[in-house]
């Protein structure tokens, strides 16, 4: 434990500690005098954070020293120095995600498509995402871990086309299920306006205080000089994308029915599998007769395979979660509505699809549990999630900057 009268060895110069007051979460306030040659006398206020026994302390900004307070001291002519080495952010990363968690805020293991999908993109962009960005919306969280979560809820132009064009239904059937549907000029306007509030909060620097709520541009993060008439383009892009909805067969028999028979418009839910929490999120759900239809609207390419499972494991929730109790359940349906080819696919959530996606839920699940430094307490170590070599995936990441690939 840190206190007053220790001494530092920083980068071969000798500090001995005035003050060392525990600030909020894991956090220290520091004072130190130089006492070697090339710091005699100096006073400098240091910041550091404590995990454990690893020690890091960072006297400027953005530089990090680290030491383990049970092994790494060093007889010294002033008494026992604590031996700092010169470390990196991705060093103090790898140290937070195999300590648990503060207080409440546990983050324990969980399944989705997307977030198996992520993983199968990138192991390491996986870690980034949901072990590296915990519990960075802490303001007394370290840098690193900060600026992980502000990466982690960077969009980019063509992700947020697609939110657009997914928001915009999902308030329009919102309104269709409490029986006061909208206007598709309304809805444009909406959209129109949305676009053009979270254009402002990103190209302001506004989404770093509230990164989770305000939307942030990869475009403008990166600073890529993407030109205005591409951001018009994307929203033209997504008008058109919302009208071909509004135009629909599709959305005309959605209003000809029963408005309370919208069971669910992208609500995200929850059940389990393999004694794991499984998350879905299903742009809509739709009894009729003896058969529940599952809509998915998609913005961009197909791909056959990913679909069917994603699809498949919203079939297992509806299976286990709406109908369990029933002796006969009724037949599920997918409906996907591919709205840049205006073009409808349907297939039967029959019983083999539906333990063949079981079966691949199953083995992600146990896959991704395994590569865990502690399944239990769902810790993870740096050097199990590698980077890739494929660099134009990279390009195209938001968590770039912390493997070095943002230039």
């Amino acid at each position: 434990m840190l206190k007053a009268g220790q001494n530092l060895l920083l980068n071969g110069r000798l500090w001995h500690l005035r003050q060392a007051q525990p600030g909020q979460g894991r956090t220290w306030k520091l004072e130190a005098i130089g006492v070697s040659a090339a710091a005699l006398g100096l006073t400098r206020p240091m910041n550091a954070v404590e995990y454990g026994d690893d020690l890091f302390i960072q006297p400027r900004q953005r530089d990090y020293y680290h030491a383990h307070m049970q092994r790494d001291w060093l007889d010294t002519e002033r008494g026992p120095a604590l031996n700092c080495q010169p470390a990196t952010w991705l060093d103090l990363l790898a140290v937070h995600t195999r300590t648990p968690a503060q207080g409440d805020s546990k983050n324990e293991f969980s399944w989705s498509y997307s977030r198996a999908a992520k993983y199968r993109q990138c192991p390491r962009a996986y870690y980034y995402h949901y072990y590296a960005a915990w519990e960075g919306w802490q303001a007394e969280a370290p840098a690193p871990v900060r600026r992980a979560y502000l990466l982690k809820n960077l969009t980019d132009l063509s992700l947020w086309g697609g939110t657009l064009v997914h928001d915009s239904i999902k308030f329009a059937l919102a309104r269709l299920k409490a029986g006061r549907p909208i206007a598709e000029t309304e809805v444009v306007k909406r959209m129109r306006s949305r676009a053009q509030a979270d254009v402002e909060d990103s190209r302001s620097g506004r989404f770093r205080q509230k990164p989770n709520q305000l939307t942030g541009f990869q475009e403008h993060y990166y600073q890529t000089g993407l030109p205005a008439s591409a951001w018009q383009a994307a929203q033209a892009q997504a008008e058109l994308h919302l009208h071909t909805f509004f135009t629909s067969n599709l959305y005309a028999g959605l209003q000809r029915g029963s408005a309370p028979a919208l069971l669910k418009v992208e609500e995200l839910q929850s059940f389990t599998l393999a004694g794991t929490k499984i998350w879905v999120q299903m742009d809509l759900a739709q009894p009729a007769g003896d058969r529940i239809f599952v809509y998915d609207w998609k913005t961009g390419p197909i791909e056959p395979a990913d679909l069917r499972q994603q699809l498949g494991v919203y079939g297992l929730y509806l299976r286990q979660s709406w109908w369990s109790e029933k002796a006969v359940q009724p037949a599920l349906q997918a409906v996907v509505y591919a709205l840049a080819e205006d073009k409808v696919l349907t297939f039967d959530l029959d019983e083999a699809l539906l333990q063949e996606t079981q079966a691949q839920v199953e083995a992600s699940v146990a896959q991704l549990r395994g590569l865990l430094l502690d399944p239990e307490t769902n810790l993870a170590e740096l050097r199990r999630f590698p980077m890739i070599s494929d660099l134009s995936v990279c390009r195209r990441c938001q968590f770039r900057e912390l493997c070095g690939r943002d230039k």
